[in-house]
């Protein structure tokens, strides 16, 4: 691949008066006019008008100081370009992160360039548009208020211009990937090296991690943060609870096929992985819908609003192709939360050391066939395929006496999962039948009962 250096222009007119102003001023009007005019055709195409949820969202890209300089909003996470130059092999991604760190330097003029090259390439790429727009706009001795452009467009592409900002504040407010290096998020408690990849969602940051698995010691997880993207959700939020209420599930998931050479309709862009919503804890409360995916973007769209999907989880094309050209994904975890938190994987809190002697317990009786107190780990809350306990037990019980069960338990992955309870969800290679297939798993799900962990959910993988 070409790696040879972007190339950028200066415009000989930025920033001057006078005559040699009326033509970027043209630009300005017909740039923001067209913004409007394709976020008409994109609101009324099908695309239906999303809720910010935003207690304060950002009114401009830009803000004035008493100066008169302009400077980006919402800079919580202040970087600085390493160049004025990125190699022609840029993604998308990493164009839009150097011209914001332009535009943290002060250089306009090469954050002009840079979304020139960017929208050249990804013509449909409409914040890049509208920082183009805007930069034209702060050229001009008299800026125009997006807001006050007459027409018939107007309204149909304010909606679109309040999601458009809305996204360039999530791309600036989140945490710069250097600064993740040796961290993880806290949810991941053991991930053993046949786990070769973990993805978190922080819905708050509107981002998702990619990782690659490098643990040694399932119990001390090492992970290598290979992608962090921008993604979407869904229009009405998080916490799904019905089929077609819009929103995004939370909770730990694991993706059951990868769709990325089957045809799709145009929505689910590059292709989709699948994951298994509902899962038990999910239909343990009742929750129903189904189709939740992580998948592409429609071709006329490089990325949609943060609030935007019927409740899947969204990534442009170019970074979903990425994901999809992974192999072994099948089962791979996938923490989706509204806010992730990032600690050293060398901490194991004393919460954490009471679940592995639980854990070690129920190793032990099933191993001795020990029935008592193997019952005793399982709570009466228990539920599986909307049968209890004592429906289940007796194959419960013929596991835990036939011959099967004598080998060690291997761990897969025991990921935390905390909202109104504390639950940990647990992968083991499957010990209760000799005639299942080798690669199948047993999932559990543990939770706390009178301060002990029970479980209240066991079943295959």
């Amino acid at each position: 691949m070409n790696d040879q250096p972007l190339q950028y222009k200066r415009d000989p007119n930025f920033g001057s008066q006078g005559q040699g102003s009326l033509r970027p001023f043209a630009w300005i009007v017909l740039t923001l006019v067209c913004l409007g005019a394709l976020a008409s055709w994109w609101f009324f195409s099908g695309s239906a008008r999303q809720s910010l949820q935003a207690a304060q969202p950002p009114s401009s890209l830009f803000s004035t100081s008493q100066t008169g300089a302009w400077n980006l909003q919402f800079d919580a996470y202040a970087s600085s370009p390493s160049s004025k130059v990125l190699p022609s092999s840029a993604t998308a991604e990493e164009m839009m992160e150097h011209v914001y760190a332009l535009l943290r330097a002060s250089d306009r003029s090469t954050a002009l360039a840079q979304t020139q090259i960017l929208l050249a390439r990804h013509p449909n790429f409409q914040l890049a548009h509208l920082l183009h727009a805007e930069l034209l706009n702060e050229q001009s001795s008299t800026p125009i208020d997006p807001k006050s452009i007459e027409g018939k467009e107007t309204y149909s592409g304010l909606n679109r211009y309040d999601e458009l900002l809305l996204e360039s504040n999530r791309r600036l407010n989140r945490p710069q990937a250097s600064t993740l290096q040796g961290l993880i998020p806290r949810n991941i408690v053991s991930l053993s090296p046949q786990n070769p990849y973990f993805i978190a969602v922080d819905i708050s940051k509107s981002r998702l991690y990619w990782f690659e698995n490098k643990t040694i010691d399932p119990l001390k997880p090492q992970l290598k943060l290979l992608l962090e993207t921008y993604v979407s959700v869904g229009l009405k939020g998080i916490g799904k609870s019905r089929e077609g209420d819009g929103r995004t599930p939370l909770g730990v998931y694991f993706v059951n096929k990868n769709l990325k050479n089957q045809i799709l309709p145009d929505k689910y862009g590059a292709g989709a992985l699948t994951l298994n919503y509902p899962n038990a804890l999910d239909l343990m409360r009742g929750q129903t819908g189904s189709g939740i995916w992580l998948h592409g973007t429609p071709s006329d769209q490089y990325s949609r609003a943060p609030l935007a999907t019927d409740g899947c989880v969204v990534l442009s094309n170019p970074e979903m192709d990425r994901l999809l050209r992974l192999k072994d994904v099948e089962k791979m975890p996938v923490l989706i939360t509204d806010k992730l938190e990032w600690v050293s994987s060398e901490r194991l809190t004393y919460e954490r050391e009471a679940f592995k002697k639980a854990l070690d317990q129920w190793v032990r009786d099933r191993q001795t066939s020990n029935l008592d107190g193997l019952k005793k780990t399982y709570s009466k809350q228990f539920q599986r395929d909307g049968k209890g306990l004592s429906d289940w037990w007796p194959e419960i019980e013929n596991a835990a006496q036939s011959g099967a069960i004598k080998n060690t338990v291997q761990m897969q992955s025991i990921i935390e999962w905390k909202d109104a309870q504390d639950y940990m969800v647990v992968n083991v290679a499957n010990p209760n039948n000799s005639r299942l297939k080798r690669n199948q798993n047993l999932r559990m799900y543990w939770t706390k009962s009178s301060g002990n962990w029970q479980i209240v959910y066991e079943g295959p993988a």
